[in-house]
């Protein structure tokens, strides 16, 4: 599902979701969307950007689980505010080079 609201880099827009496995374990992957027509998916991250491993992200009201609600870019710092076991809100950086570097272009 979708989280935080696309936002623009280089090569077109980039989308922060949620998404569910086979074991109900919610992670955050990525996708970047086509700069003129977002409605055109042109990658994806082939494995989780970002998975839940701390307890808080584990165990809770609907434990392994974690959803972005907001993100900030700073350079080539992502401030990611997310939701975890539906219990709590949390903050993390990511390297948006990282993640750019994990879609499947």
């Amino acid at each position: 599902g979708a989280g935080a609201v696309p936002f623009r880099i280089e090569q077109g827009w980039l989308e922060i979701y949620h998404g569910v496995d086979i074991d109900n374990r919610y992670s955050l992957g990525a996708m970047l969307l086509d700069g003129n027509e977002p409605w055109k998916v042109l990658a994806r991250s082939k494995e989780p950007i970002f998975e839940p491993e701390a307890d808080y992200e584990c165990e809770g009201f609907f434990g392994n689980v974690v959803f972005s609600c907001g993100l900030l870019r700073e350079g080539d710092t992502l401030r990611l505010y997310y939701g975890a076991a539906d219990t709590t809100i949390c903050y993390a950086e990511l390297s948006l080079k990282l993640i750019v570097d994990s879609l499947d272009l």
